[in-house]
């Protein structure tokens, strides 16, 4: 049974792995990419730890029958707390890395740091909740982990080669704020259920708008890249050849005319 359990928890973050590298058109060195995933999972420890904290420092609980307060406690004690912890991966270990060397390498090792993060999470609440709760998360909280990070490696992307180091900063600290606000409002609609029974209508739009902004954002940095037109990629990267010895010399001068 734990067999099973332990299947289903992980075949989410699989499938996902899988939906997003096949996009790549330069695919990750797969150390790198494991190295991510693993710093993603190892900082659920010190998210959890924070959150509780935060949660007995203000006394806020996620079934608090205040919706203003539900949602302050979404964004401020779960997405920010959560997505911070995922951005530091991303943004202290993947991002000045020499594999990282085009656009789309920002919603790779980002979605790498989450479904790390999702994957763990996933196991712990599968094997304690069962295999509905599994089938429940590989439908919303795993690809909901993967959306918030498409948005902030989106912009991470663009930062890097951004032209500036503060049109950079600015890029990158939308990429965190959008993930947290995505992340913010699905924990609200999930924590108001049973308050707001309706919030189930705006679960599926989200999560319906979800794989739209994905699909889209994937394809849009995939694009981008320049590794679609090898030919160009070499070209670029062929060290341009010293004139030929001909082109140096002077012109030839007819001699003197014979009379």
């Amino acid at each position: 049974m734990i067999v099973s359990l332990l299947v289903l928890a992980v075949a989410p973050g699989a499938a996902l792995f899988l939906f997003f590298y096949l996009r790549d058109s330069k695919k990750e060195p797969f150390g790198t990419l494991a190295k991510t995933f693993v710093l993603g999972a190892a900082v659920l420890v010190p998210s959890v730890i924070t959150s509780l904290a935060l949660q007995k420092l203000t006394g806020w609980r996620s079934n608090t029958a205040s919706l203003f307060h539900a949602f302050l406690g979404a964004m401020l004690i779960v997405g920010l707390v959560e997505e911070g912890c995922k951005y530091l991966v991303v943004r202290f270990y993947a991002y000045h890395r020499p594999e990282f060397n085009e656009p789309y390498d920002g919603i790779m090792y980002s979605v790498m740091a989450a479904l790390g993060f999702a994957t763990l999470e996933n196991i712990l609440y599968v094997v304690s909740g069962g295999p509905g709760t599994g089938a429940l998360r590989a439908l919303l909280s795993v690809p909901s982990h993967a959306f918030n990070a498409v948005l902030m490696g989106y912009f991470l992307g663009e930062a890097k080669f951004a032209a500036t180091d503060r049109r950079g900063n600015w890029l990158s600290a939308l990429g965190l704020t959008l993930a947290i606000l995505a992340h913010g409002t699905y924990d609200f609609i999930v924590f108001s259920l049973d308050k707001a029974p309706l919030m189930l209508v705006s679960l599926v739009l989200f999560a319906a708008l979800s794989w739209v902004i994905i699909f889209k954002a994937t394809r849009r940095l995939a694009e981008q890249s320049p590794y679609k037109h090898p030919p160009l990629v070499d070209l670029q990267s062929r060290p341009l050849s010293p004139p030929d010895a001909e082109d140096d010399r002077p012109a030839a001068t007819d001699g003197p005319k014979r009379g």
